[in-house]
């Protein structure tokens, strides 16, 4: 039978190495426990391709705002404003939190946050953690209103312990699923690229050790039918040339001769270029983000950009935005207009001289107000700026003819 609410399985006994200290304090900072596939993650293009989605979502504030009749503003008043938007929890900014979230996400598949509840039943802390699995109580071994009770499994960083919880006791981030439950990692799915880059990688690395030179082939004058004799001659030469040793000596009776293939006849940089902008794609980052700029010029950065945002990262950010008004407000709360939303005006901050365009033009048009684009530009507010201005030369299309008393013109 599950325990109410949650179930400790620290008796469990993990003989397994560990890392240092300072090994798991850096991968933690991205939401990496020690015991993660570590291979693709020393792949360069797909950490960076993991490293510029959690950073460009944790880079974008999440706030508490309320819909009105007014329109859209800030809740600062509302108790998980700060929460959201400037610390989840005491040891992690919301930078951090998010960036861990993320990070998680499109290395696992599926990332969480803990939820910590007060006194009274308010959320008072959100933990990042690594969702370990997902059971549903199809059979109803589980006293419940629900038809079918989901329970999740999951580890916290830093405690070494496998807990449990309700789904609607942790907050759920998913990435790529069919069903809507389960979930896939992208290097599961497209294992084969990535391991084409590492062992690209490798092999570079290998051949960087021996002096950028190949294998070679070592002739006999005798006939050596021996294999322990052949081995014993294989590793005396593997002693003598490998660990960039450039000058060796060759006994008499043997020859040497190196096996030439170079990397431009293997195509070796157009192969790992598919392979990089491929794994690119699949986490749709651009390649200029990756410092290629080959097809890339000042003209299309700036489209491109606006495309990272709309075809990349808004599906993250509604995500986020949907699993947190629903997992962290209550009914009542959202009846009232409540609901967390990415600020996304950060990622596509432009020039001053296009800002002061902007802004003037909506100021003179009487969208906003002069003390809104202060605001928008870090200024003070005027006692007068909150007052809308518009052109005395526009008028509504049914005006026309008509004197400023309202009578037909003559």
């Amino acid at each position: 039978m599950f325990l109410d609410f949650l179930e400790k399985r620290s008796e469990e006994v993990d003989d397994t190495p560990r890392l240092t200290d300072e090994e798991k304090l850096f991968l933690k900072v991205f939401g990496i426990e020690e015991d993660q596939p570590a291979a693709a993650m020393k792949e360069a293009t797909y950490f960076t391709c993991i490293k510029k989605l959690s950073e460009a979502v944790a880079k974008t504030p999440l706030y508490l705002t309320q819909d009105t009749e007014t329109g859209e503003r800030r809740a600062k008043e509302h108790p998980l404003y700060e929460l959201l938007s400037l610390r989840p929890n005491p040891y992690m900014t919301a930078v951090d939190f998010w960036k861990a979230i993320e990070a998680t996400r499109q290395h696992e598949g599926i990332a969480g946050a803990v939820k910590v509840y007060g006194r009274k039943g308010k959320i008072e802390a959100l933990y990042p953690c690594t969702i370990e699995g997902i059971t549903i109580d199809d059979a109803g071994v589980l006293r419940s209103t629900k038809k079918h009770k989901v329970l999740v499994d999951f580890k916290v960083p830093g405690t070494g312990m496998n807990e449990s919880a309700f789904y609607e006791d942790l907050l759920i981030f998913k990435g790529f699923t069919m069903d809507g439950i389960n979930t896939e990692a992208v290097r599961t799915i497209v294992k084969s690229t990535i391991d084409v880059q590492i062992k690209a990688q490798n092999y570079l690395n290998t051949l960087f050790d021996n002096g950028l030179t190949n294998k070679m082939v070592i002739q006999l004058t005798s006939d050596i039918r021996d294999e322990k004799e052949l081995k014993k001659i294989q590793e005396k030469f593997g002693k003598l040339y490998s660990k960039g040793k450039r000058i060796f000596t060759v006994p008499a009776g043997f020859n040497v001769q190196p096996v030439n293939l170079s990397l431009a006849d293997a195509q070796y940089e157009q192969i790992r270029r598919m392979s990089i902008s491929q794994i690119a794609a699949l986490f749709g980052i651009k390649m200029y983000q990756l410092n290629d700029l080959k097809d890339t010029n000042n003209n299309s950065l700036e489209q491109q950009q606006l495309s990272f945002l709309v075809d990349t990262l808004l599906i993250l950010y509604e995500s986020i935005e949907q699993e947190v008004t629903w997992g962290c407000l209550t009914k009542d709360d959202r009846a009232q207009g409540y609901k967390a939303k990415h600020n996304t005006n950060v990622i596509l901050r432009s020039s001053p001289e296009t800002q002061q365009k902007i802004l003037c033009a909506y100021v003179a048009g009487g969208i906003i107000k002069p003390n809104e684009a202060r605001l928008e530009l870090g200024r003070e507010t005027t006692e007068d700026g909150d007052d809308l201005i518009v052109n005395a030369g526009v008028l509504k299309l049914k005006d026309l003819g008509k004197d400023t008393k309202g009578n037909a013109g003559e």
